[in-house]
């Protein structure tokens, strides 16, 4: 009852079924509208933040053929689905950057327990602040993504320990070159 479908775009979980949506963020459903993905901007959708959970693929698109039909799943259900898989319906720690707590994983929450029928999905919810290169979100689209192996070539395992200790779990880490020499 918490899925339906658009035959051309296809299935879609309905937020606005699932009472307890937003309850990671401490958002309503209403509320979820204005964050809507890029990768969810279906028109036919119910709800602005309604999500996809079976997406129907065009040509050149990774495709699986299933019983309903051709398709691959959607971003937020591949984590559950795995997630279900190794640590079952409900576990204690789910960790990721600050970024992801909405709207994945309260897509995530909201597909386990409609799913299980048990709550809470997870125990336990840590976020980490996002990592910042040159005063910007840290991002292999803009250019100034940095491995720990190449920052390692370059500095030792002591000083990446010591910039990502000198902030809160939850706080962005702000680095540049200059800091990581200072830090070593």
């Amino acid at each position: 009852g918490y899925a339906y479908e658009i035959p051309e775009e296809g299935i879609y979980y309905d937020i606005k079924k699932f009472k307890d949506y937003g309850k990671l963020a401490r958002r309503t459903a209403t509320e979820a509208e204005d964050g809507v993905s890029r990768i969810d901007e279906g028109l036919k959708k119910k709800n602005k933040g309604d999500f996809v959970l079976w997406k129907r693929t065009g040509k050149n698109e990774p495709t699986w053929e299933t019983s309903i039909g051709p398709g691959r799943p959607g971003w937020h259900i591949e984590d559950t689905a795995i997630s279900e898989h190794y640590f079952g319906s409900q576990y204690d720690l789910h960790g990721g950057g600050l970024d992801l707590k909405f709207p994945h994983h309260e897509a995530e929450i909201a597909q386990q327990e409609a799913a299980s029928g048990k709550k809470p999905f997870v125990k336990i919810w840590m976020h980490a602040g996002l990592f910042r290169v040159s005063g910007k979100k840290m991002s292999k689209s803009i250019g100034n993504f940095l491995t720990i192996r190449d920052f390692l070539k370059k500095h030792s395992a002591n000083t990446l320990r010591w910039i990502t200790l000198t902030h809160h779990y939850r706080s962005p880490a702000h680095y540049t070159e200059r800091l990581a020499k200072e830090a070593g």
